[in-house]
């Protein structure tokens, strides 16, 4: 595969400065120019620039995606790990099980509020500055809902925790653009996969044990000590945001502009905060990924909710017998991964063989090989669990089995979907990306606050049933951009061009 697949607007540094000191205007600089297509991209590092990070050694690589993402891993697994100390919180703070519920909703929420600034910042400001900046308060906010002394600053700080950490969650999988080839981009996606979804899973499975053995404040310490070191770890990664390298190379050779004035940096940050919503709103693959995922993301919030009415009041396990339902979870996670590193990346180089044949750039729905069977495989697998699970008379294996076949549904839907994006938007992905965890995340946190209700109401087998129909409405999306992708982006002001076929 050709590096042209990632070629990007290329200026030198005396066009870089000179744009700069007011050929356009502070804004359009940052973000990217007009070009005549309607295509925005910022100026960065060309593809054979010794400084680009995509000429990494494969070993620099790997190190600095396992950092990242076992950052991301931190934020959910402590997403979920609160869960088991519910009924501690609540007797020890005299609390309704609606308003200690909120410390995941309130978590959850940050992840929706957290992108938006984030995003923006880190394709001004670069990557690594704003994960040091956010990685300072995301572990010492963990460490204030450690040693609260009531529930209403224990809320605040979970809300916190997940703005300041949702920096990582979405800004990572920029970062993995950032520094991949196409080719690669497909595998170094299904580590951070694993992590973003495979956290919420064993949350619940070690806390379950760490609540049993030493009660709801060490759970909450594990946490933060977990939050703490990777918030660290983070901010000794190297930057790898083309642009912003860019920038730095024409500052050390003595042609940077003058420092930019409050006003200026008021005008940058209007329009970069504006870029996810227009992004949400006006852009038909951001809107139609963003619905499918989001309500995905629910689903699986809420499907956490199941498991305690399943469990703990129907089939009657221990808290600890009842936590290790999770592993089933994380083996479906386990088990796409490897579906993924293998059929997955065989079939996009396949199609991406195909597409260099009839002379295109490889097309992003190669990435969505897998998401197809994925989104086919979502509804069957809530359909078992909701007629297998409230039953006694059912081996517990059963519901357990639809738990692995769900994960690994959302897993193959979520690693096409994600690269998509980026190799869609590219140095503006962290936006697009922002547009989608922002609804993705209002979604996972306000499922949790009506699912036990629903489950109680309309039955185990209803409500799950009901989603499940959910999921088969939702189900013909990746078709729609398989038949339909190339001239839905060819509606884009800011996909590139070489990506859409005539």
């Amino acid at each position: 595969m050709s590096e042209s697949e990632d070629k990007t607007t290329e200026l030198t540094p005396t066009d870089l400065a000179l744009d700069l000191e007011g050929r356009h205007s502070v804004a359009e600089t940052i973000i990217g120019k007009e070009e005549d297509q309607k295509s925005s991209l910022p100026p960065t590092l060309a593809p054979d620039d010794p400084e680009n990070p995509k000429n990494w050694t494969p070993r620099k690589k790997i190190m600095v995606t396992f950092v990242l993402c076992v950052s991301v891993l931190t934020l959910t697994y402590s997403s979920t790990a609160y869960v088991a100390s519910l009924p501690a919180l609540m007797s020890r703070y005299h609390i309704s099980q609606e308003v200690a519920i909120l410390g995941v909703t309130l978590t959850v929420l940050g992840f929706a509020a957290g992108p938006l600034l984030w995003a923006p910042a880190s394709e001004i400001y670069g990557r690594r500055a704003v994960y040091v900046f956010t990685g300072v308060f995301y572990g010492a906010f963990s460490w204030g809902a450690a040693v609260s002394n009531n529930a209403a600053s224990l809320l605040i700080f979970r809300f916190l925790i997940g703005f300041f950490g949702s920096s990582m969650i979405n800004n990572v999988p920029a970062s993995l653009g950032d520094y991949t080839t196409p080719a690669e981009r497909g595998v170094y996606s299904i580590c951070y996969a694993l992590m973003a979804f495979g956290g919420p899973s064993i949350g619940p499975l070690i806390s379950a044990f760490i609540q049993h053995d030493a009660g709801f404040r060490w759970n909450l310490r594990v946490m933060a000590i977990f939050s703490t070191v990777l918030g660290l770890a983070v901010a000794f990664l190297p930057e790898t945001h083309g642009p912003t390298l860019l920038k730095r190379r024409v500052a050390r050779e003595g042609q940077a502009p003058p420092p930019l004035t409050l006003r200026m940096i008021a005008t940058v940050f209007k329009t970069a905060l504006a870029r996810p919503v227009i992004y949400l709103f006006t852009e038909p693959v951001v809107m139609l990924v963003s619905i499918y995922l989001s309500v995905l993301y629910g689903i699986l919030y809420g499907f956490f909710e199941a498991f305690t009415v399943v469990y703990l009041e129907i089939r009657g396990f221990s808290s600890t017998s009842y936590g290790l339902t999770y592993i089933s979870l994380g083996l479906g996670s386990l088990f796409a991964c490897v579906l993924l590193a293998t059929i997955g990346q065989k079939l996009y180089l396949k199609s991406a063989k195909a597409d260099a044949e009839r002379g295109w750039a490889t097309q992003p729905e190669a990435r969505l090989a897998l998401a197809y069977y994925g989104s086919i495989l979502c509804p069957i697998s809530l359909f078992i669990f909701a007629w297998t699970a409230p039953f006694n008379n059912v081996h517990w294996i059963a519901p357990c089995i639809a738990e692995m076949l769900f994960a690994i549904s959302v897993m193959l839907i979520f690693t096409g979907f994600i690269p998509y994006l980026i190799d869609c938007y590219l140095q503006t992905a962290a936006s697009a990306l922002a547009a989608g965890m922002a609804s993705r995340a209002i979604f996972g946190g306000v499922f949790p606050l009506f699912s036990v209700q629903m489950y109680h109401k309309l039955t185990v087998q209803g409500a799950a049933s009901l989603l499940a129909g959910i999921a088969c409405i939702l189900g013909p999306i990746p078709f729609v951009f398989r038949a339909y992708g190339s001239r839905i982006r060819s509606e884009s002001q800011y996909i590139r061009r070489d990506h859409v076929v005539a």
